[in-house]
């Protein structure tokens, strides 16, 4: 009987030892089923410089590489850089068939979850503009944030990232104001100057005729 047990013992060990570094006998991953993916996968925006007037149009593609349909949702998250250009910044968001959102882009708080058949994707248009209205205050200001896009089915769950980042270059803005004034005393001055000597011409004149 010791010697059966001993076999055993040993037969046990061995199997142990068989495992691949790190394996676990409880740790048996399984397979949801649940696969959401995103192209482009790191940066959807990288946006060295904008001034006020532009936009910035891009394409993401979601995609269902999973084997069963699942809905998902998008969020949006402020991920460091100038709150104040992040508050200012505008967000429009599109499909195939028309808008799902416009609107400020630190106010998107996602929009209803949208269904994804197996092996499918679907197309959507994230527009960033940056407001005419906004000035020299907001220039060399950047702002950084995160997309997220995350399928459930069934109360399983995967998630794709993609992010951010607007601004943190660019020329400062012309000061239209400080132009115009300089422009209007310019014109004055050449004006004044051209009165002054049309007056000493009519005196020389004068004299002259007098003389």
């Amino acid at each position: 009987m010791k010697k059966i047990g001993c076999v055993i013992i040993l037969l046990a060990v061995i199997s142990l030892a068989a495992l691949p570094a790190g394996s676990s006998v409880a740790a048996v991953k399984t397979d949801s089923g649940i696969d959401i993916s995103i192209t482009p996968e790191e940066y959807l925006f990288e946006i060295p410089s904008m001034k006020p007037g532009d936009w910035a149009p891009r394409t993401i593609q979601i995609q269902n590489n999973g084997i069963h349909e699942f809905e998902y949702v998008t969020t949006l998250q402020n991920n460091g850089g100038s709150d104040k250009l992040f508050h200012e910044l505008l967000l429009e968001i599109g499909d195939a068939h028309g808008e799902l959102y416009d609107g400020k882009l630190a106010d998107f708080s996602g929009f209803p979850p949208r269904s994804l058949a197996p092996s499918s994707e679907e197309e959507l248009t994230f527009t960033i503009k940056f407001p005419e209205y906004l000035g020299n205050e907001f220039q060399g200001l950047s702002t950084h944030f995160t997309l997220t896009f995350q399928a459930e089915e069934d109360n399983n769950t995967d998630q794709a990232i993609s992010g951010g980042i607007v601004g943190g270059g660019g020329l400062p803005l012309p000061d239209t104001a400080t132009d115009i004034f300089t422009y209007i005393l310019i014109g004055a001055t050449l004006v004044a100057a051209g009165g002054i000597i049309y007056f000493l011409n009519r005196i020389r004149q004068s004299t002259e005729k007098f003389g």
